[in-house]
């Protein structure tokens, strides 16, 4: 099957991690952009510094008219976009109970709610031109249940399954949804949950870089793949939970973060 290739993409979370890696080989591949973040300064930064036209559009995609007007332009006829990249997200680690809960509705409105009301925009437009792809970013965190990160785990999970049955529902329509499931990924996400020094004892080996990241994302999107896991490690650890039975999973990660708890 031939490979998918895109006019004009549109990416939340650009300004940073993998959001702004997918910018940057998008670009490259002269493939027109749209930037979506809260950050309007790094915004204008990064498209100044773009040799292909790119709007800027920022947004706080938890605020409900924000997303309103990301999801418009999502929808829009005039200069549609055929390439959708869900990317932006939030995390948090610590009890529910804890300080670590008051990102809980922002996690579920960014997560989740953001990723389907930018996603039904967009399908709507694809469907009718007969071409498109969406690429919602996921997390390995999303294949069981994370105490410590029970909202973040659950919202991610949400992306995947929500990513593969969309694909279902589209699939005759010449658009494609490809969800894909990072592990530990290098960028701003766990400085900005104030766990960077916590998440720094993870063994380096477990780390990927943002730019792998989105070079194997976009490569999976262009295939038309329902869902990837970037890394060989990653991918192993994956098939092992869908086979292990459930408590055993919930009971080992609840031993691994409550040890990680005690280190914030």
């Amino acid at each position: 099957m031939k490979r998918i290739t895109w006019n004009r993409a549109l990416v939340t979370g650009a300004s940073a991690g993998i959001g702004k890696a997918m910018v940057g080989e998008l670009a490259r591949r002269g493939t027109h952009l749209v930037l979506v973040a809260r950050n309007a300064e790094r915004l204008g930064k990064l498209a100044a510094s773009l040799e292909v036209p790119a709007e800027v559009l920022p947004a706080d995609l938890t605020d409900p008219a924000q997303l309103d007007a990301v999801a418009r332009r999502c929808a829009a006829a005039d200069e549609p976009i055929d390439l959708l990249v869900n990317n932006a997200g939030i995390w948090s680690f610590g009890p529910l109970t804890g300080p670590a809960g008051d990102a809980a509705d922002s996690m579920v409105a960014l997560n989740v709610a953001a990723v389907v009301a930018l996603s039904r925009a967009a399908a709507g437009q694809m469907v009718a031109n007969g071409r498109g792809s969406i690429l919602n970013i996921s997390s390995i965190a999303g294949s069981q249940p994370l105490p410590f990160e029970a909202v973040y785990a659950a919202s991610k999970a949400f992306v995947t399954f929500f990513g593969q049955g969309l694909h279902e529902e589209l699939r005759d329509t010449g658009v494609a949804v490809t969800t894909v499931t990072p592990g530990l990924t290098r960028s701003e996400l766990h400085a900005r949950a104030g766990q960077q020094r916590q998440i720094s004892r993870a063994p380096g080996w477990l780390w990927m870089e943002a730019e792998q990241v989105a070079h194997l994302a976009l490569r999976a999107a262009a295939r038309r793949k329902v869902v990837y896991v970037p890394g060989l490690g990653y991918r192993i650890a994956s098939s092992l939970a869908e086979v292990m039975p459930r408590t055993v999973n919930r009971r080992m990660a609840a031993i691994i973060n409550r040890g990680r708890a005690h280190l914030t």
